[in-house]
């Protein structure tokens, strides 16, 4: 297939994309800006579907400037997928997130409350009820955690490496929520996944993640560990026990065997990419 994909610049969209081909899918990346309605029209002109992973983050970012995230991550959604109808299947797969879920200590299904905490996940709660009202012919994945060495510093495990990196020896590191829950995998692990979806043109909506919950200590400790920092110790700060791990069923049903995948394992290439 032929297919578009937005937000190529991106950690995740980047990854989608080469991911796609190795499914043998032409990939044909957005250059502009998803508010301009006649480049998008144009540009989706011809191809089989649309992938749409451009939007502003992190959290930060879109607090700074709530109006601008907003006109991306919502307006340009309402844009991407109008123009999704002038594809040939008029398919179109919304890269979400799990921020737009109330935070819970139990697995999330795809049916859970939709109560985001922040502008961001409203943002991208709002791009979905576009999607869903502009084309019966969508696929909305809500994408939880992910790091990759290339990430920004903002970002959970990028910002605990570079506080382990930086400690001096015996450091004592605070570590903020260190009992909350969160299903976080690599990048190349959650572009695969969110390949085979897009290639096997899904529809409804479906939650990307490993299923397993890792509370943040056992995140920063494993990270600590692949680090080479044994000296180093956390200390618990501020303590909200809250979660976002996904109830998985409905991914396992659509991908037979479901991929396995090893946190250790992860965060170990996280580092040695990070030192290359």
């Amino acid at each position: 297939m032929k297919i578009g994909v937005t937000g190529t610049r991106g950690v995740l969209g980047r990854r989608i994309a080469g991911a796609l081909a190795t499914h043998h899918d032409q990939v044909v990346p957005y250059p502009g800006d998803v508010r301009d309605r006649d480049a998008l029209f144009q540009w989706a002109a011809g191809l089989d579907a649309l992938v749409h992973a451009a939007a502003v983050v992190p959290l930060t970012v879109v607090h700074r400037d709530i109006p601008a995230a907003v006109a991306v991550n919502v307006l340009g959604t309402a844009l991407v997928a109008t123009a999704a109808a002038h594809t040939s299947t008029g398919h179109i797969t919304y890269i979400s997130t799990s921020h737009v879920y109330q935070g819970s200590r139990a697995p999330v299904s795809e049916d859970h409350c939709l109560q985001p905490a922040s502008p961001y996940g409203l943002s991208k709660w709002q791009g979905e009820q576009w999607v869903q009202n502009i084309t019966d012919r969508h696929l909305i994945v809500r994408v939880f955690s992910y790091f990759a060495s290339n990430q920004q510093e903002s970002f959970l495990v990028p910002s605990l490496a570079k506080r382990v990196v930086n400690a001096p020896p015996n450091a004592v590191l605070e570590l903020n929520n260190p009992r909350a829950l969160r299903d976080i995998a690599d990048a190349d692990w959650m572009a695969a996944i969110c390949a085979r979806l897009i290639h096997d043109q899904e529809k409804g909506v479906i939650n990307c993640g490993t299923g397993n919950g890792y509370s943040v200590l056992e995140i920063a400790d494993t990270l600590r560990e692949c680090l080479g920092r044994s000296d180093c110790r956390w200390q618990s700060g501020t303590d909200h026990t809250d979660g976002l791990v996904a109830d998985t069923s409905r991914l396992r049903a659509r991908l037979t065997p479901f991929p396995a995948f090893s946190l250790p394992q992860a965060l170990a290439r996280f580092v040695q990419e990070r030192s290359q």
